[in-house]
C-alpha cells in the first residue's frame, strides 16, 4: 500500500520535468534568432551577383545595397559609389556591417604616374599583387583585401574636362564577410566585381579610346 503514493510522487516528478522541458524547449524555439539568408539578385550595377552576396552573408542575416548614382555618370565632381551592408533578418534599423563598397574616382595623369610608381616599389612584403585584367588596365590586390583598377577613359564630349582627369580609379573593399567564407574567396569576389564594374563603366560612359579588358577575371593570388 505504501508503494502507490511513492509511485504517484515519482510519476508526478517525471511528468513535471517533461512539461518543464517542453516549455523551455518551446520558449527557445519561439525566441531563437531567425535562420536563413536574404540577398538581392544583384547589387552595385550588377557588379555583385546573387551567388557573390550569398557567399558574403552570414546565416541569419540579409544584405542591402545602396547606390548613390549610376557608374556611367560622367560627373567627376561626384564619384559613383555603392555600399552593401549586412543586417540581422529581424533588424529594422539602418545600421549594419559593411560587406563591400565600390567607389569610382576621376584621376589625372600626375596621379596615374605616381600611383604606378608607388605600387611597383616599396617593400616586397607589403607590395600589392598585380592583377592581369587586360592590356589597357592596371590592377592590384592589396594584402588587407582592397582591390583597385585603373584605366583611361576618353569621353566623346567635353574634352577639356576629360583631358584634366582622363583616368578612372575603381576601388573595392569591405569590413567583413561571412565567417565560413575563405579569405581567398572573398578576394576573388572583389576582383570579379571590379572587372564587371570596369566593363560597365566603359560601356556606360562610352570611352572613345575603347580600353581592352580581360574577358575573364584573374584568379586571386591569395
Amino acid at each position: 500500500m505504501t508503494d502507490r503514493p511513492r509511485r504517484r510522487s515519482v510519476l508526478s516528478i517525471v511528468l513535471g520535468a517533461a512539461v518543464l522541458a517542453v516549455g523551455v524547449g518551446g520558449l527557445w524555439y519561439w525566441n531563437r534568432p531567425p535562420q536563413g539568408i536574404e540577398v538581392p539578385q544583384s547589387a552595385c550595377w550588377s557588379a555583385f551577383t546573387q551567388e557573390d552576396l550569398t557567399a558574403l552573408t552570414d546565416n541569419g542575416y540579409k544584405t542591402i545595397a545602396s547606390e548613390d548614382k549610376p557608374v556611367g555618370d560622367a560627373d567627376y565632381l561626384s564619384a559613383p559609389s555603392c555600399v552593401v551592408v549586412e543586417r540581422k533578418l529581424d533588424d529594422t534599423s539602418d545600421r549594419g556591417h559593411r560587406l563591400a563598397s565600390i567607389r569610382v574616382f576621376w584621376q589625372d595623369e600626375a596621379f596615374h604616374q605616381a600611383k604606378t610608381k608607388a605600387e611597383a616599389g616599396g617593400w616586397e612584403s607589403i607590395r600589392p599583387a598585380p592583377l592581369d585584367v587586360g592590356p589597357d588596365v592596371q590592377g592590384w590586390l592589396f594584402h588587407e583585401g582592397t582591390v583597385q583598377l585603373m584605366l583611361r577613359c576618353d569621353l566623346p564630349t567635353d574634352k577639356d574636362r576629360d583631358l584634366v582627369s582622363p583616368y578612372r580609379e575603381i576601388t573595392i573593399t569591405g569590413d567583413r564577410a561571412a565567417s565560413g567564407t575563405p579569405v581567398t574567396k572573398v578576394h576573388q569576389i572583389r576582383i570579379d566585381a571590379a572587372l564587371r564594374t570596369a566593363k560597365e563603366l566603359v560601356r556606360a560612359q562610352g570611352c572613345t579610346n575603347k580600353p581592352q579588358l580581360a574577358e575573364r577575371p584573374p584568379a586571386a593570388p591569395f
